[in-house]
């Protein structure tokens, strides 16, 4: 169903991996997440055994690299490698030395949840009674988070409504509580689906 809603908003979705550095806050956020991807994104086609990778620097802009990932080549050369950087590091080698936030020589620390931005969709399943969609909307307006685009559309059982909301740009947080609060809603059917929205 999501991907069906996800191909109507003009977008794929992918498992994303970001890091992110901010250098005015010296913070650093890292996540996975299932994410609509728009088509117009070069990431969005990579598929089957490619991986791709995009760097986004202040003045060179975006830099996309594709190359295989996944299979049994691509696969055994990365657990070597990380074998290898173990051994090395184990043997006193500081150049395999990873460098994390909670490393001693690590300026950085990790992103709180208020400080992490990004878009969201949320696919909700609802009672088809009067006053819904009001609720839902006094609970994103609650906790600030931005309403963009919200469809409803018939359920798959009868009394029942599907409601796909995106949203503009918020944060973890104010998302985290507006998720809690929906969830606690009795007109709610079921749990809750969040992707984010890239």
């Amino acid at each position: 169903m999501d991907m069906q809603y996800a191909r109507r908003l003009g977008c794929k979705i992918k498992l994303l991996a970001r890091i992110e550095r901010n250098f005015e806050t010296r913070t650093l956020s890292v996540s996975v997440h299932p994410t609509l991807l728009p088509f117009s994104n070069t990431i969005t086609h990579v598929d089957d055994a490619y991986n791709g990778v995009c760097l986004i620097g202040d003045v060179v802009g975006t830099v996309t690299l594709i190359g295989k990932g996944a299979g049994p080549d691509a696969t055994a050369s990365a657990v070597i490698s990380d074998i290898a950087d173990a051994i090395l590091y184990r043997l006193g080698d500081r150049h395999a030395r990873l460098i994390t936030p909670t490393s001693p020589d690590c300026k950085w620390q990790l992103a709180r949840p208020e400080q992490i931005q990004g878009r969201y969709y949320v696919r909700l399943t609802v009672r088809d009674q009067t006053g819904v969609l009001a609720k839902i909307a006094h609970l994103f307006s609650k906790h600030n988070v931005s309403i963009a685009t919200l469809l409803q559309s018939q359920g798959a059982h009868c009394g029942e409504a599907t409601v796909t909301i995106t949203t503009h740009e918020s944060n973890e947080k104010a998302m985290g509580q507006t998720l809690e609060a929906l969830q606690r809603l009795k007109s709610i059917a079921t749990p809750v689906t969040l992707l984010h929205l890239f």
